[in-house]
């Protein structure tokens, strides 16, 4: 979340902090791109949509009703963030002040108010944002507990297989020569976001689908 980060400060996982969701769908509010979508939530929201309604049936799907493209990079690195609803630019999934994908709400959100960012040497930094102020009363939470419970495995890894293509991702789609760079852009949210099987595992999907687009994009820039 955009506003988040700007607010947030480096805290340890031994650190105790005074925080309680007040349930009052502040955070939910103005969020127009302030909720990231990573893969892994594309993934896990669409399996559970699907069952909620039959027009969601590939993650697709889910990315043409929900979300919309945000670009990172010039060289055509995109993210996908949360659309919202026109009123107070309030979340698409928020109704009646209450989320409606709560069992699968993205990791930025269900992460909130830490925020987690990987490190060279294959840790995390942890981070809290503090933009309301309101919610750091109550009692207080552990960092580290926090993190265990919210931030699962599979994002862990996932997040570090993000970390560590992403700048030759954003260097080979520079080298692409202009009348190829929709290719490559098309490639980008293919194996980013699209090919996947919902039935199978998720990460090695990610690890294969990764791969796979640095071996495309090379081939594209001509270094194959």
């Amino acid at each position: 979340m955009n506003d988040s980060v700007l607010n947030a400060h480096p805290v340890s996982p031994s650190e105790r902090i005074y925080f309680k969701c007040r349930g009052c769908g502040v955070c939910c509010r103005h969020v127009r791109q302030s909720v990231p979508l990573e893969s892994s939530d594309v993934f896990r929201i669409t399996r559970y949509l699907r069952s909620k309604n039959p027009e969601i049936r590939s993650t697709d799907d889910f990315l043409v009703r929900y979300a919309e493209p945000a670009l990172l990079d010039e060289s055509g690195f995109f993210v996908f963030f949360l659309k919202v609803q026109p009123s107070e630019e309030s979340c698409v999934f928020l109704k009646e002040n209450q989320c409606t994908i709560q069992q699968v709400k993205p990791k930025a959100c269900r992460m909130y108010p830490f925020v987690a960012e990987p490190m060279k040497n294959g840790r995390f930094r942890y981070l809290v944002s503090q933009e309301y102020n309101h919610h750091f009363k109550g009692q207080k939470v552990s960092v580290g507990r926090w993190m265990k419970q919210y931030f699962y495995p599979e994002e862990r890894e996932a997040l570090f297989l993000d970390f560590s293509s992403a700048a030759n991702i954003a260097r080979l789609m520079r080298k692409v020569p202009e009348d190829r760079f929709q290719q490559a852009v098309s490639l980008f949210c293919w194996y980013r976001y699209s090919d996947f099987n919902l039935e199978e595992s998720f990460l090695e999907q990610y690890k294969r689908n990764l791969e796979r687009l640095q071996l495309e994009l090379s081939q594209l820039a001509g270094e194959q």
